[in-house]
């Protein structure tokens, strides 16, 4: 199957999740990877997310990273299997309060094993958090940052909450 053809199926899985402008808690990016790297692309997509901002607030300094070097610094390389829980986690119950998600965990472990199986075993995969703490990539009181990146797709899923 070739990029193109990855991508669409990848689109179709995840459209159940918000797409890139999200739903204030939820985002997700799907996207070919072309010239950009990996960290340039979700960094472009958390900006058009605007959960990035670059305004010193109450004299201190943004927390969210200002670039993708910053971005990369605070992400993790995991494997599959810690990836996979953090996207089911993460899509399951809201990050503040562990109310209902998006999907129940059951339609979780599903859509993100079937997005594994899609990407492929050469996926690498990035992640500020292992759930019991993170490293903020946005504005937000918590959040957690999940990229898939494998044969020409990168898939990026944030959730924020406030408490």
């Amino acid at each position: 199957m070739d990029s193109s053809e990855r991508l669409a199926r990848v689109q179709h899985l995840l459209a159940g999740l918000p797409g890139p402008y999200g739903n204030e808690q939820l985002w997700t990016l799907v996207d070919v990877l072309d010239g950009a790297g990996v960290f340039d692309r979700v960094f472009a997509f958390l900006q058009k997310c605007t959960v990035v901002d670059s305004v010193i607030r109450s004299g201190r300094p943004p927390q969210a990273p200002q670039d993708a070097a910053q971005l990369q610094d605070r992400l993790s390389e995991l494997d599959q299997e810690a990836a996979l829980s953090v996207l089911v986690e993460t899509s399951s119950e809201t990050l503040a309060y562990r109310t209902k998600g998006r999907y129940s965990k059951v339609k979780a472990r599903e859509v993100f094993g079937r997005l594994a199986d899609l990407l492929g075993h050469q996926t690498r995969w990035w992640s500020n958090t292992d759930l019991t703490g993170w490293d903020p990539v946005s504005r937000h009181t918590m959040d957690a940052l999940v990229i898939g990146a494998g044969d020409g797709v990168v898939v990026a899923v944030l959730a924020v909450d406030e408490d």
